[in-house]
């Protein structure tokens, strides 16, 4: 153990930072970085660093961090072989009010640890759940940060107040204590932050929600400890078993908490694992994981399945039977459900938000749903052994077409944080025997107000569409065909475009587009003004630009070879337009006009003429 600076005293500390190491690479020193960007201030952050017995420089490492960074300790272990007791012993070490438990490749949000903190002493929560972003899934764990809540328990849907269950948190740090709720230690321990989060649960923690301000930063880089897992079937199943076991065991059943947590664990893990790849495996392999997965099915009360879409409810119907082979056929038919979204126009209205609207359209494996009309209902189109076997009420998806949405959001190129934005929206339903489904929507865009209330970064922003349709989510990037949309609202350029994916993207600071990039100049409505005792004046109009407000960005133009000259563009009631005064010898010129640091070749000619007078002409 690494000796403490003499400025570290425990009194000090609101945040003890948790950090589990084993092999820790580069990305640790990025970890701590994010640490060093906190908004808290330093003095109350502590650093405690866990080597799980790593054998090559990585404790040397750590040794070298603690003796070097202030309010840094490291501490060492015997190999483990799991996160679990590096967490637990870096627990019991800590001295700060909350503790957070970070992975060493992770990052936390500036603002992050000074917002938690905040929400934690109001409210009086046990933990704060701050707002996730994962590298590799834009969807990842929206569905709860659609508001601040300052006690997740009262809410009324079917979220669980310590959802996601993973151990990115901030947790009060007596409270972890005085329950001894600990992460279960072993070598290979699946989910280790699902058992801890029923253990938390069962001792009944006040838990607040902060959405609004971006908190952990769930860095993925390829295959992790426990997605080793996949392609273990019986070990998977044998994990969540003991998953289904453990919320039995430790939560009351009947209570809002255990029928939360199981059924996030039925609804998202349960029954998406009963998938082709188990099915299609020799009956040797398969049997005694559906014999468990038969009795896990026996922990489930079947009426919840009456609150899952028809088709997921279809299939716990087969799986509930223990009609496997069945289950296998219909799983062929919902095979590759998806939908897709495409903008069909993007523009900027009079308050220069963006208005995007899309039509999302779903199909299976490339081809339309395998739906039919029946009056006013919609039934599915099954094979004449499945129609048979399923009641006719797991035929009829009405209700589930009906709840089609899209949601339209954005997500920064800078760090991935991920804000759902207002969207309008409607289900269209055409044909009788080979039913469509399509959603048109209207999502809108505005800069103040698009994360969660608070502006949006002056960065690039990626569109993408959140879709759903019975109960199959796909998060894609928004597809466009439009041209390159500018607005000039209130001193800001802003630029909607067609990326190299031919998704739409959105520039809020002239990073990746520019104005004179993506709008055209207008020569032939240009306007001079004549001065015999200086260089002529002139107005260049912008074609395609929206205005909002009063906007002045300050300049150059050049005309080819001459050097640059002073130019603004100009954005106001008379629309938008580059305007300055030219000093140049007689003849032709090409513009190059040169606005937040680049250079764009304008597409214009301009003639000065003997005494100076200026003429404007497209190429």
């Amino acid at each position: 153990m690494s000796v403490p600076h003499e400025s570290d005293r425990p009194g000090d500390v609101r945040v003890s930072i948790v950090i589990p190491t084993y092999c820790s690479g580069p990305r640790l020193d990025e970890t701590l970085a994010s640490v060093d960007a906190q908004t808290l201030p330093a003095e109350q952050i502590e650093v405690v660093l866990v080597d799980d017995g790593s054998p090559d420089g990585t404790p040397g490492r750590l040794e070298e961090l603690a003796r070097t960074r202030p309010r840094t300790r490291a501490l060492h272990l015997e190999h483990s072989g799991w996160p679990s007791r590096p967490r637990n012993v870096g627990l019991e070490a800590a001295r700060g009010d909350y503790v957070v438990f970070m992975d060493h490749d992770d990052e936390l949000y500036p603002r992050g640890l000074e917002a938690a903190v905040a929400m934690a002493d109001r409210t009086g929560a046990d933990v704060v759940t701050g707002k996730e972003t994962r590298t590799d899934q834009a969807k990842w764990a929206l569905e709860v940060f659609t508001a601040n809540v300052d006690d997740a328990g009262l809410r009324d849907d079917d979220v669980h107040a310590l959802r996601p269950t993973n151990p990115h948190k901030l947790f009060r740090r007596s409270f972890l204590l005085e329950h001894d709720v600990r992460f279960p230690e072993g070598r290979r321990v699946m989910w280790e932050d699902v058992f801890f989060s029923i253990d938390l649960a069962a001792a009944g923690p006040r838990t607040a929600i902060l959405a609004d301000v971006p908190f952990y930063h769930w860095v993925r880089h390829g295959q992790t400890a426990s997605s080793t897992y996949q392609d273990d079937f019986s070990e998977w199943w044998r994990w969540l078993d003991a998953i289904f076991e453990a919320v039995d065991e430790r939560l009351e059943r009947g209570s809002r908490d255990h029928d939360l947590m199981q059924w996030h664990q039925y609804r998202n893990r349960m029954l998406p694992g009963l998938g082709a790849r188990l099915l299609d495996l020799p009956d040797a392999e398969r049997a005694p994981i559906l014999e468990r997965a038969a009795g896990m099915f026996r922990r489930v009360d079947p009426a919840v399945d009456a609150r899952l879409p028809r088709h997921l409810a279809a299939r716990a119907a087969l799986a509930r039977a223990g009609e496997w082979d069945l289950l296998r056929d219909l799983l062929a038919v919902d095979a590759g459900i998806v939908g897709k979204a495409a903008a069909s126009d993007v523009r900027w209205d009079a308050e220069g938000r963006l208005v995007v609207a899309f039509t999302t359209t779903w199909t299976a494996e490339g081809d339309t749903l395998a739906l039919r009309r029946d009056g006013d209902r919609i039934l599915r189109v099954l094979p004449d052994h499945l129609a048979d076997r399923l009641d006719a009420d797991l035929l009829d998806v009405t209700d589930d077409v009906a709840a089609a949405t899209t949601t339209v959001a954005v997500r920064s190129r800078d760090d991935g944080v991920t804000w759902e934005v207002p969207t309008e929206q409607r289900v269209e339903v055409s044909g009788d025997d080979d039913v469509v489904v399509r959603l048109h929507g209207t999502a809108r865009i505005d800069r103040a107000t698009a994360a969660l209330g608070h502006p949006l970064d002056g960065q690039v922003w990626d569109l993408s569409a959140r879709a759903e349709l019975f109960g199959v989510l796909n998060h894609r990037a928004l597809h466009s065909a439009a041209p390159a949309r500018v607005a000039l609202v209130d001193g800001e350029a802003r630029v909607a475009y067609k990326n190299d994916s031919r998704a739409l993207s959105l520039d809020l600071g002239q990073t990746k587009r520019t104005v004179l990039g993506s709008a055209k100049v207008r020569p032939a409505a240009a306007t001079t003004q004549h001065n015999r005792r200086g260089p002529d004046a002139y107005r260049l109009p912008l074609h395609h630009v929206a205005v909002a407000g009063s906007t002045r960005i300050t300049g150059g133009v050049t005309l080819q070879p001459v050097e640059q000259q002073p130019a603004t563009i100009v954005a106001d009631g008379d629309g938008a337009r580059i305007e300055g005064t030219l000093d140049a010898q007689p003849g032709d010129y090409r513009i190059i006009g040169s606005f937040g640091g680049r250079d764009v070749a304008l597409d214009a000619i301009v003639t000065v003429e003997r005494g100076g007078r200026l003429t404007f002409r497209a190429p």
